[in-house]
């Protein structure tokens, strides 16, 4: 929103005001990695609608140069402990009413 806020301005051309929108939702690809990895843009007229996906990929998912395997013990550690863990509960049950069932 800091980019549409800072950045927008009215009569704004059809190439400028999709920018903006690029450059805001990019913004909000790499600032939340939730957020997803690609830009998808609808642009709205008075005559109809055209919808843009992935206009713009950021976040292009190449492949892999090679496979990656590790045999095992290929790590090394300086230590190992194995510890016992004795949990004691005592669960208490609560009374209450009954639910409706009728």
């Amino acid at each position: 929103m800091a980019i549409f806020e800072s950045s927008w301005q009215p009569n704004m051309t059809r190439e400028q005001a999709l920018q903006l929108v690029t450059t805001a939702i990019s913004a909000g690809i790499f600032n939340d990695l939730g957020s997803g990895s690609n830009v998808d843009a609808c642009i709205i007229t008075a005559t109809g609608t055209e919808m843009l996906r992935n206009f713009v990929k950021p976040n292009e998912r190449v492949e892999k140069e090679r496979k990656y395997t590790f045999r095992r013990g290929a790590t090394a550690w300086k230590s190992e402990s194995i510890r016992k863990l004795i949990v004691n509960e005592q669960v208490t049950p609560v009374a209450g009413e009954a639910m409706d069932v009728s």
